[in-house]
């Protein structure tokens, strides 16, 4: 974690037209902090093939239906093969690796 308390938050709101806001947050210790630990656990569960069903928000019993890791968390290895796209670009992100801490 970077450690910057003073931020700014970029919001898309949804209106007649759409309008983007800036807004001016502050980020507290205890925050970072809880941050930090939900990232760590993302990762760890990512990294230990663990994908657990979640419910959808607009369809609360089907949380497949935008579901960006569709079949990982059935074990369904071909609903896996036929959703999940490996799309061009992506080793481009090896950079990201050495980012300093």
């Amino acid at each position: 974690m970077s450690g910057i308390s003073d931020v700014a938050v970029v919001a898309f709101v949804r209106k007649r037209f759409s309008e983007i806001q800036y807004l001016k947050a502050t980020i507290t210790d205890k925050q970072r902090q809880e941050y930090g630990q939900l990232v760590e656990a993302t990762v760890s569960q990512i990294e230990a093939g663990q994908f657990l069903p979640h419910s959808g928000i607009r369809f609360p019993q089907n949380g497949c239906v935008s579901c960006a890791q569709l079949g990982l968390c059935l074990g369904d290895q071909q609903l896996v093969a036929s959703k999940l796209i490996r799309r061009p670009g992506a080793s481009d992100l090896d950079w990201l690796d050495q980012l300093d801490d």
